[in-house]
């Protein structure tokens, strides 16, 4: 019972009150008496609202936060007594109960740190304990004792839930009606009413309590009646935090904002005591804070704090040593962070990040202490970069700078990027977060945080932020195992808020605050990508895989939605971006122009036919233009396998032009003219000898030679489907197979004989392909309708059918792993998913994956691995591992 008690302490604490804290402002009568005269000055935290009972209707409501925290088995209890309390004064027994005014729920330390509550309100002036009483039977209760003492009734009501029993005091009296489930409490509520003084008189209540808003739901926080609570929830070697909470400040107050995905709590703090932890941040000068551009988007928390922590000369500052010699140069702010890394024990992932004024100069320092205080090891995440790490052997020099903000820090490893310095315990951390620099994989870029920001005030002198979920294992070196269990149960919650964030800004003698908790009913799924690199928009085309041809390994190439083209190495690090003209259409090649073993990438749009060296530069004469806005993608034919391309793309004039490489019409190439618009790429076949490149267009299909000229005429009408593929099926007389638009598959042969046959009925918006799915030497039919994959074999049976439950599937795309392990790969183009399907219809084992392209598989390095390629809704280019085999 303590251990439950114990956690919903801490969701009390913790967020802000989420549960007590949601009131909806309804106009109600004028007071008629004061209901904190009954709130006695050893109250810990004070709820104030003017609707109770609409409090009550919100928070079981079974929408949004409330809903989550109701799942919590923890809670289970609480949401039942709520509810049923929520029940009752809904009934209408209760209606003039509820019409007096404004009303006060306090809690108190019972004592052991146990939360106990006083609720305290002003009734109507002619509702007296009889109709009390009577309110009470009518609705419902039967077992109620009554007593009267000195003029006062007070009424007793038993009631147990399971094995638990308890009682519910009611006093009546000088127009307040007090409640508490502690009778000392209760009765001391009783007495309290005729003192001269009460919570108000607590030093900075009052001055808070003008402060807030009118009109508003406030929550008021008493630091110093804190300290018990907050002990019953620590582990025993982290009860000195409780002691500091209680020397944070005097007391805080907030005005409640609360929808269904977000709480609010914005007021003051009173902190006139020299002696107060917070007492520091009425002289700091609130300012934007820069080092969340440089915390990687793992980050899980992180406290950044402005105003020089490093003032003065603290010990061992002298110019000899590193605090000393490093002093002069730091910024105006610092930040202590928690880096989420997996794998990585929890202790060794925090983080010291200073601003600096002079990096030069600091990290100078370092370089002169080499084979003295320090040692460096280099982090090389590819043969192009290179970050210093600086390694001094010790702890000691963070908390020299920083006593008041890095007391026991571990700070062995040094690291410099932009104008910061990094330090921690652990080379793993400070590499991970030069890492996510490079693929600008940064809290900056971080689409959760980038909502978290919008809440933000422009200026503070302190901010704070957490994602929930991420931080329990960091947690688990201060909580009590209880809480930390229960913690962990109940992660499916824990992933939907979102954020927490805190500020805290000077203002008029004051430090206003702003506590915001963010929820989200969609979880979105951590990503288990090798690496996500962030381009300026969201992908726009299939990512190609590109050979460096001094090196051997694959680099990346891709195009965004603003036209920019990246080439981007094994590591995710961008090595160019280019930006581009147009859009690309179709495929892109990689091709060796000047026949030396060096590979340029050839590609095309509408209007210009482009082919850029490994740099990221033009080629000669390119970009070329095109004789006609082009109509359908471009073809790289290579007849004789010599490098001497033929670039075969249809008009937009119903011409089929064919280019040399160096963009100039090809010589004795006689453009062919087709009867509608040609959509798809032109393909090229040889077959017993004879070469023929095929057109489609909306009506027909065209076979050319070599020099435009048309070589085959079919006898019998094929139409080609718009999402159909053209392919080549193998044997003794090869064909060419192809879809029509209603779904009737053609066998084209090179005689000019056409066969068709219907395996189902298909939308005009069909994709189909002619892939060996299942590697036996005999192609199957892929269809792709209306969100669901159909596979058959080459006796034109179904092999299987997969429902994606979407309406708007993407491919198939066919991708050969070896000569038995080949998958069919699908996206769904709604939902942002990607899948990988073998040749029973399984979803491959780790799939789906999040992603929002055309996606390529491939290589990356000499080692046998799998990786998958595909752009993101978010602006990220993901790099997963994948394993081929379930």
């Amino acid at each position: 019972m303590r251990r439950r008690v114990a956690i919903i302490s801490l969701a009390v604490l913790v967020s802000g009150v989420a549960i007590l804290g949601y009131f909806i402002q309804q106009g109600r009568s004028v007071m008629l008496t004061d209901p904190y005269k009954a709130v006695s000055a050893d109250a810990c935290i004070v709820i104030e609202t003017s609707d109770l009972q609409g409090f009550l209707n919100s928070v079981t409501a079974h929408k949004g936060i409330f809903s989550e925290l109701g799942r919590i088995k923890e809670f289970s209890g609480f949401s039942v007594k709520l509810q049923f309390l929520t029940d009752q004064v809904n009934k209408p027994s209760y209606k003039k109960l509820f019409q007096g005014g404004r009303a006060v729920i306090a809690f108190f330390d019972k004592g052991g740190g146990d939360l106990t509550p006083l609720l305290s309100f002003a009734v109507p002036p002619d509702l007296g304990a009889r109709q009390m009483k009577e309110s009470l039977i009518a609705s419902g209760i039967k077992n109620i004792r009554e007593l009267k003492a000195g003029g006062l009734r007070s009424f007793q009501i038993p009631f147990s839930e399971g094995e638990s029993k308890d009682t519910i005091f009611i006093d009546m009296g000088s127009g307040l009606l007090t409640c508490s489930t502690s009778g000392k409490i209760a009765r001391r509520a009783v007495m309290q009413k005729g003192a001269g003084s009460d919570i108000r008189s607590v030093p900075g209540y009052s001055r808070v309590l003008l402060s807030s808003g009118n009109g508003n739901d406030k929550l008021f926080i008493v630091f110093g009646k804190l300290p018990a609570v907050i002990r019953r929830l620590l582990l025993p070697g982290s009860y000195p935090l409780a002691e500091k909470v209680k020397r944070l400040a005097g007391c805080a107050a907030g005005d409640i904002f609360m929808n269904n995905n977000r709480i609010d709590i914005s007021g003051y703090t009173a902190c006139s005591d020299s002696a107060d932890l917070l007492f520091r941040f009425n002289s700091i000068v609130p300012g934007g804070f820069l080092t969340y551009k440089i915390l990687p988007s793992a980050t899980a928390l992180f406290e950044s704090v402005k105003g020089s922590y490093s003032a003065g000369s603290g010990p061992g500052s002298g110019p000899g040593n590193l605090a000393g010699r490093l002093r002069p140069f730091l910024g105006n702010e610092i930040t202590r962070a928690f880096i989420d890394i997996k794998n990585n024990p929890a202790g060794e992932n925090s983080v010291l990040i200073y601003e600096l004024t002079n990096r030069v100069a600091c990290e100078n320092i370092f370089r002169e202490q080499l084979g003295k205080q320090v040692s460096v090891i280099n982090y090389q995440p590819d043969e192009q970069t290179v970050f210093p790490v600086y390694s001094t052997g010790k702890s000691g020099v963070a908390e020299e700078l920083s006593p008041g903000f890095a007391h026991g820090f571990g700070d062995l490893y040094y690291a410099f990027i932009d104008n910061f310095m990094i330090t921690g315990n652990s080379y793993i951390t400070i590499s991970r977060i030069l890492y996510d620099n490079i693929l600008n994989k940064t809290l900056a870029n971080d689409r959760m945080y980038q909502e978290f920001e919008k809440l933000l005030q422009s200026r503070a002198g302190y901010l704070f932020y957490c994602v929930p979920s991420h931080i329990v294992d960091y947690l688990e070196g201060y909580l009590d195992r209880s809480i930390i269990n229960g913690l962990r149960s109940n992660r499916d919650v824990l992933n939907k808020l979102q954020s927490v964030g805190f500020q805290m800004a000077a203002i008029n003698g004051m430090l206003y605050n702003n506590l915001s908790v963010q929820y989200k009913e969609e979880v979105m799924e951590e990503s288990n990508a090798e690496w996500q690199t962030l381009l300026d928009t969201v992908a726009a085309i299939k990512p190609f895989f590109f050979t460096n041809h001094n090196t051997g390994a694959k680099e990346i190439f891709i195009q965004d939605l603003s036209n920019n083209a990246y080439l981007i190495n094994t590591a995710g690090r961008v090595l160019w971006k280019v930006p581009l003209k147009e859009r690309i259409t179709g495929q892109v090649y990689m091709i060796d122009y000047y026949r030396n073993g060096k590979y340029q990438l050839l590609f095309s749009g509408r209007n210009y036919l482009h082919v850029l060296d490994r740099n990221g530069n033009y080629v000669e004469r390119y970009p070329v233009r095109l004789r006609s806005r082009a109509s359908s993608p471009l073809a790289l034919f290579d007849y004789d396998n010599n490098q001497n391309y033929r670039l075969v793309i249809a008009g937009e004039d119903k011409m089929v032009y064919s280019y040399e490489k160096n963009g100039s019409v090809v010589k004795g190439w006689k453009a062919f003219r087709t009867a509608g618009t040609v959509a798809s790429e032109p393909t090229f076949y040889r077959v017993s000898g004879k070469d023929y490149i095929v057109v489609a267009d909306e009506s027909s299909l065209y076979f050319l030679d070599r020099s435009g000229n048309e070589r085959l005429k079919l006898k019998a009408p094929v139409t080609k489907a718009r999402g159909s593929t053209l392919r080549l099926s193998p044997g003794s007389e090869s064909y060419l197979v192809c879809s029509a638009p209603d779904g009737t598959v053609q066998d084209i042969y090179f005689s000019g004989n056409v066969t068709k046959f219907s395996l189902g009925q298909f939308s005009a918006d069909h994709s189909f392909d002619f892939f060996d799915v299942d590697g036996d030497g005999f192609g199957e039919y892929i269809f792709i309708d209306k969100g669901i994959l159909y596979i058959y074999d080459n006796n034109h049976g179904e092999m299987f059918r997969k429902d994606f439950k979407s309406g708007s599937v993407g491919g198939p795309i066919n991708f050969i792993f070896s000569s038995a392990d080949r998958k069919t790969g699908v996206f769904d183009i709604r939902k942002n998913l990607i899948y990988l399907i073998d040749s029973k219809g399984n979803v491959m084992s780790g799939f789906p994956l999040r992603g929002a392209s055309m996606f390529s598989i491939g290589r990356l390095t000499q080692s046998n691995d799998w990786h998958l390629i595909v752009g993101g809704t978010d602006r990220f280019l993901y790099n997963y591992k994948i394993e081929t085999a379930n």
